[in-house]
């Protein structure tokens, strides 16, 4: 269901195969949800998106300083908002929230379609024009 289409593409590889680390993510999160072992393993899950999330951003951000994207701002406030509701979620795990994989499942199918095919989509040109693909 969560598969890699170029639709996704932001133009620039090594920000592609991050995107496609997301969708890799989503995939068993979902598949251990059909098998009824979601709660097995959802902390790991947090944990990798706690771990793609610091090298993800950290990347994109780079660049918005090197080419000085005229979009960074806001931007970056999207990743923080990312960051804040992975560590929301976790405290949510701690906690024994029972319908947590379904929160985070839908968190990151929202992610995937607005974050990545809206907001990273618009730094694609000035990548581009900086040479990054």
């Amino acid at each position: 269901m969560f598969e890699w289409d170029e639709k996704y593409s932001v133009g620039v590889l090594s920000i592609d195969n991050q995107h496609k680390e997301i969708l890799s993510i989503m995939g068993r999160l979902l598949e251990a949800m059909k098998k009824g072992q979601a709660s097995e393993i959802i902390a790991g899950i947090i944990h990798e998106l706690e771990k793609y999330a610091a090298s993800h951003f950290q990347k994109e951000e780079f660049f918005f300083h090197r080419f000085n994207y005229i979009g960074s701002s806001d931007h970056i406030i999207e990743h923080q908002n990312f960051k804040d509701k992975i560590r929301a979620l976790k405290s949510d795990l701690h906690s024994g929230k029972i319908t947590l994989s379904f929160e985070l499942l839908n968190f990151l199918k929202d992610w995937i379609d607005h974050h990545i095919l809206v907001i990273d989509k618009a730094y694609s040109e000035c990548f581009r024009l900086n040479g990054l693909k």
